[in-house]
């Protein structure tokens, strides 16, 4: 994943996203740019050929995402595990549908499963069938 800085239009890569996050601050949504150092939140996009895919602005659209660091994903996730249904209800992908904001934990669980190389199928559990959907950089 790639991102734009707002204010110098610098394209930071994957690794200089991940090098702009404040380390251990779960209530830091942002990352640095390294060419002129404006703080702003980044972002990635998630598409599907599905038509039932709920994005941003309804079925079958794209979904913008805002890009979590792990300290921010870990706090989100607890807050979600700590509900009556812990564990069930982020495995549901009813319950991704539910809200933008459950979608976009979701998405970043998995975009951060990717980058470390660890294992996410058992996040997807016949979600998706024959259906391909997969984090994407965003077109503008």
């Amino acid at each position: 994943e790639n991102e734009d800085c707002p204010r110098c239009n610098y394209y930071l890569s994957d690794d200089e996203v991940v090098s702009g996050w404040t380390p251990g601050d779960n209530n830091d949504y942002t990352t640095t740019c390294p060419n002129c150092t404006q703080r702003f939140v980044p972002h990635f996009c998630v598409q599907s050929s599905s038509p039932t895919f709920m994005g941003s602005k309804g079925a079958a659209s794209p979904l913008l995402c805002e890009r979590l660091s792990p300290w921010v994903l870990q706090k989100e996730i607890r807050s979600v595990m700590s509900d009556v249904d812990g564990i069930d209800s982020l495995l549901d992908p009813a319950w991704r549908e539910k809200e933008n904001k459950n979608g976009v934990l979701w998405w970043n669980l998995v975009l951060s499963c990717m980058r470390y190389r660890l294992s996410f199928t058992f996040l997807l559990q016949g979600s998706f069938e024959q259906n391909l959907i997969a984090p994407m950089p965003e077109d503008e």
